[in-house]
């Protein structure tokens, strides 16, 4: 297995390093970027008292020959003074597109971290191939599939090793002032196949003004071995965590 994560380490390093020659896509005028700022927040107080904030920050490239789309998404709650939420996740993505510009090649990159989850690292890099189903200004559709090399870090151990990750996005603009939205995500781990985990993230967002709109999101991440979560009473972590949040998106 070491030889496997060894290939995939000079594999990754390949596909990042050349598409990036060409990443300047010279002489291309239709070269855009799409940036938002999104906020959501609920709160209760009476029986119980309950807080909960997300914050998703975006940076999208759209060019003829390559793509380049980031994201980093957080989120910290409290329930009676106690928190019972504390993430962060960060992805970048590199699409290099050939074969008319549907198909696409590159690598893929993600750092986590889950305070309640005890997971203090998780480090993802690899690359991957996939291909646009639709690619238009008002609607995209992609899938792909790669391979990833991941380290991990929680409370009580530290590992690495080889995944492979399959994923799928969809984005409509089905009006001038409307869209939705749906990605799709599953990462198996390539030395226990029982290992693996999922991201689903669904919305609808609508604008109020050229830059600020309003969204409803659902958020389900999976994982078929949650981790332990209280090391007194060996109480496990649930298998979907499931939110539902609603808010603001600046775009800029």
């Amino acid at each position: 297995m070491r030889v496997v994560k060894g290939m995939l380490l000079v594999a990754l390093t390949a596909l990042v390093a050349l598409p990036l020659a060409g990443f300047a896509d010279e002489g291309v005028t239709n070269t855009t970027w799409k940036s938002s700022l999104a906020l959501g927040a609920t709160y209760k107080d009476g029986n119980t008292e309950k807080s909960f904030f997300t914050g998703t920050l975006k940076g999208d490239r759209y060019a003829p020959r390559n793509d380049w789309l980031n994201s980093l998404y957080t989120e910290y709650g409290k329930s009676e003074g106690t928190q019972t939420e504390g993430q962060a996740r960060g992805q970048s993505e590199y699409r290099y597109k050939f074969g008319g510009g549907n198909f696409f090649a590159g690598a893929f990159g993600e750092a986590y971290y889950d305070d309640i989850k005890n997971i203090r690292t998780r480090l993802k890099l690899g690359p991957n191939i996939g291909y646009y189903f639709i690619n238009k200004e008002t609607m995209k559709f992609d899938t792909s599939v790669g391979a990833n090399w991941v380290y991990e870090r929680t409370a009580t151990t530290e590992d690495d090793f080889a995944e492979i990750r399959v994923a799928a996005n969809y984005l409509w603009d089905f009006t001038e002032t409307a869209s939705y939205y749906f990605n799709i995500e599953y990462s198996v781990n390539v030395e226990d196949t029982d290992d693996g985990n999922g991201l689903l993230v669904t919305g609808l967002k609508t604008k109020v003004s050229t830059q600020l709109s309003m969204f409803i999101e659902l958020r389900d991440e999976y994982d078929n071995t949650p981790a332990v979560i209280d090391a007194g009473t060996g109480d496990n972590a649930d298998y979907n965590d499931v939110t539902i949040v609603a808010g603001l998106t600046y775009d800029f």
